[in-house]
């Protein structure tokens, strides 16, 4: 059957860096790079240096820099408000919760704890901070667990991914196909799962053992030939790289081992090893180039007796890109070059792949925790190395697949919410059997912790 096209899920997620609360606040006692490009920043802050003791102003100030995503200018402004008042609570608050958002939890901690049980905060305020320093003591142990999982359902337009014509090619022919060999509408239930644990080699360095599972499981209502499961795990130590030029870069190595069963049964197994290096330049920018190599074995079976001659190996070069716009929006994008070979050359094949999202974070319909809308694109294009002639003996085929989709992520909970996403695909190729089209919406609830 070629390539087996198996759709990714957007899993659109909140960080947990936001989790607990929405409030943000600041540091340092001077201005920033970031700040200082903001002409509003700057005239605020020449304002300030005027009236120190004008907190009205200084609030002003501490909201135009989280605004612009200066949290370490708003940490400065706030320090100088407690300089003149060390009684305001809110204040206290606020600190803490931009010095978490930094990832300096102990700061954070100490700002939260002589506050926490304070009559001036309400009691969602302060069921707030224990939600935080329960977070903190997690992230301050050396092994950390993260859990992001989600169970649904999903309906699509062209679950089987058949072919938009009946119209098809078959041994140099043109050929009808039956009614129920093309596009087929189903739904399905699944369940998914991404675990993260880092064990903290404690040299205050940042080195870290990293490890992940990502695993998932969807059982069709009808075409149960499509049943799917997928695991993959990685693990292996990653060092940071340049602590004093650049806080937060490593670099990091990993195998990996994963398969995929299809149909209820195994379908793919695979194993290898890649090296991936991170780079945050600023809070607008940061990248991951990364490269693997897997060795890819599959199983023939009952309804997919064909599979094995797509084994071998593949290899990979990407890079995962992300960063900030503003305060209530960001992007992530990947791209990346596959080279597959099998036993075939009609089932060997180059791939590059593009996809990019952009999470909008804004005020819900209710309560005080942000709903998060994020929308994506992405690009794929397969080229494969020689002619089918079981299809076609002078045509190869070229793929260009695109996707469109909308997510919608509303927590109800601290911890939980409910995703919605909408999805449009489709796929033109050089070959009328491998184009498509298909529409899906998939809802359930998520959790994270």
């Amino acid at each position: 059957m070629g390539a087996l096209a198996v759709g990714a899920l957007a899993i659109g997620t909140v960080t947990l860096s936001d989790a607990p609360g929405i409030g943000v606040a600041p540091a340092l006692a001077q201005q920033t790079a970031v700040a200082n490009a903001d002409p509003e920043f700057n005239t605020l802050f020449q304002q300030s240096l005027k009236r120190p003791s004008d907190v009205e102003l200084a609030f002003r100030l501490a909201r135009r820099a989280i605004e612009v995503g200066d949290y370490e200018a708003a940490i400065g402004v706030y320090e100088r408000i407690l300089f003149y008042n060390p009684n305001l609570v809110r204040v206290k608050l606020e600190l803490a919760r931009l010095y978490y958002r930094l990832g300096a939890y102990e700061s954070a901690r100490a700002y939260f704890e002589p506050i926490a049980e304070a009559p001036v905060l309400t009691s969602a305020e302060r069921d707030n901070i224990a939600a935080y320093l329960v977070e903190i003591s997690r992230r301050l142990d050396p092994n950390q667990i993260t859990v992001y999982a989600q169970v649904g359902v999903r309906y699509q337009s062209n679950a089987n991914y058949g072919p938009s014509s009946r119209l098809v090619l078959g041994q140099d022919l043109t050929a009808l196909l039956p009614p129920g060999a093309t596009k087929q509408a189903d739904g399905n239930a699944f369940a998914l799962a991404t675990v993260r644990h880092v064990y903290d080699f404690g040299n205050q360095r940042g080195d870290v053992w990293e490890s992940n599972a990502n695993l998932y499981y969807s059982q069709q209502f009808q075409l149960e030939n499509l049943n799917l499961g997928y695991a993959e795990f990685n693990t292996g130590p990653r060092f940071a790289l340049l602590p004093d030029q650049l806080p937060g870069s490593s670099i990091r190595a990993y195998v990996i081992a994963g398969g995929i069963a299809l149909g209820g049964d195994s379908y793919l197994g695979t194993y290898g090893a890649g090296v991936s290096l991170y780079a945050p330049f600023s809070m607008y920018f940061a990248v991951e180039p990364f490269a693997e190599v897997r060795q890819r074995e599959y199983q023939n079976s009952r309804d997919y007796p064909t599979a094995s001659l797509q084994s071998g190996d593949m290899w990979t070069l990407g890079a995962n890109l992300s960063g900030r716009i503003t305060d209530a929006s960001g992007w992530r994008a990947r791209l990346a070059y596959n080279n597959a070979s099998g036993d075939l050359p009609w089932y060997s094949y180059d791939n590059f792949a593009f996809d990019l999202a952009a999470p909008v974070e804004f005020q819900g319909l209710w309560g005080v925790r942000r709903w998060v809308a994020i929308p994506s694109v992405g690009y794929s294009r397969y080229s494969y190395d020689a002619p089918n002639p079981f299809i076609n003996s002078f045509i190869t085929q070229v793929d260009n697949q695109y996707r469109v989709g909308l997510a919608l992520d509303v927590p109800v909970h601290e911890q939980w919410g409910l995703l919605t996403q909408v999805q449009y695909s489709w796929s033109q190729s050089t070959l009328p059997n491998y184009g498509f089209d298909n529409f899906s919406v998939t809802v359930g609830p998520n959790v994270r912790f």
